[in-house]
């Protein structure tokens, strides 16, 4: 999600719009499905608030609100038209990349915290207070950067254009975005990780009792997760940032490839919010057993 507007697209074959336009009815079938049970799950009041869990659900929150509101405006421009005015544009795409930054930054702050966690276990651990005030300072920081973007977002004709200063003014923008939506985020995550990793394969119990073999393997486990988690933010945030960054510092020659990478950037990008309740959610036993019971207690109306 960048600084840009959709204007500066070609507009879609009809074949090409059809398969976006069930892409988009399935993302946000999916997006809403997952992240609703997630945050259904994480609120419920028989669990005690923790920290990771509040990450968890503050993800959650964030995905859903990009999904709905993406998907759903993207479907509407399918069937219909928007007249887009000064409002639609100073709200809509800075709000949908308040909550893209949101997401980003729940992301490797739950990497640092995992971090700090499992590799000084013996240090005091964060108060959930404390955990509330990071989340505020998520939320505020997301919604500082994209000002910028509410404050030169302008309409003509019915179509949201940028009015920046200058030119330089807006590269300067696009890279400030492309170095905290994903250079940033990128590094803290993989530096954390592979701290998270090193110290797993260091602390490993050679000893082949069974205890000891179960804590291996669940060890094996966590590090294909987090493997899992970075090559995911890479695949899915990455065409989107060489997308913005070639429109805006590309010549011609580069127009047809920026065209072709943005074919599928929104595409990833709401793929992105889709599987982050799979990724974070479905790969912690509790989270599972919790998922089952919730079920259950639908199904039988929280009867025992």
């Amino acid at each position: 999600m960048s600084n840009n507007t959709d204007s500066d697209r070609d507009p879609p074959s009809t074949d090409e719009r059809n398969v976006k336009l069930g892409f988009y009815i399935a993302s946000l079938i999916l997006g809403f499905g997952g992240n609703s049970l997630v945050i259904t799950v994480m609120s419920r009041k028989k669990q005690k608030r923790s920290i990771p869990r509040l990450f968890i659900l503050n993800l959650a929150i964030s995905d859903l609100s990009f999904i709905m509101i993406a998907t759903s405006v993207t479907i509407y421009t399918y069937i219909g038209k928007i007249y887009q005015n000064s409002y639609y544009c100073r709200l809509l795409t800075p709000l949908l990349t308040t909550f893209y930054f949101v997401s980003i930054f729940t992301i490797f702050s739950m990497a640092v915290h995992r971090c700090r966690l499992i590799t000084n276990p013996y240090r005091p651990k964060m108060r959930v207070r404390n955990a509330y005030i990071w989340i505020a300072a998520i939320w505020f920081s997301s919604l500082i950067i994209v000002l910028p973007l509410s404050v030169v977002s302008e309409a003509n004709n019915g179509i949201c254009y940028e009015n920046w200063p200058s030119i330089n003014h807006r590269k300067a923008y696009t890279i400030a975005l492309c170095i905290l939506q994903f250079v940033m985020p990128l590094l803290i995550i993989g530096v954390a990780y592979a701290r998270i990793g090193i110290y797993l394969r260091r602390s490993a119990n050679p000893q082949s009792s069974l205890p000891a073999l179960k804590r291996r393997k669940e060890n094996i486990q966590v590090i294909k997760t987090l493997a899992m988690i970075v090559i995911l933010f890479v695949i899915c945030l990455l065409p989107g940032q060489i997308a913005w960054l070639l429109l805006d510092f590309g010549g011609q020659k580069e127009s047809e490839i920026t065209q072709a990478v943005f074919k599928f950037a929104d595409i990833l990008d709401i793929l992105h919010a889709c599987v982050n309740p799979i990724v974070y959610g479905l790969s912690n036993k509790r989270f599972r057993r919790e998922c089952i019971q919730h079920f259950f207690d639908c199904f039988t109306c929280g009867s025992k």
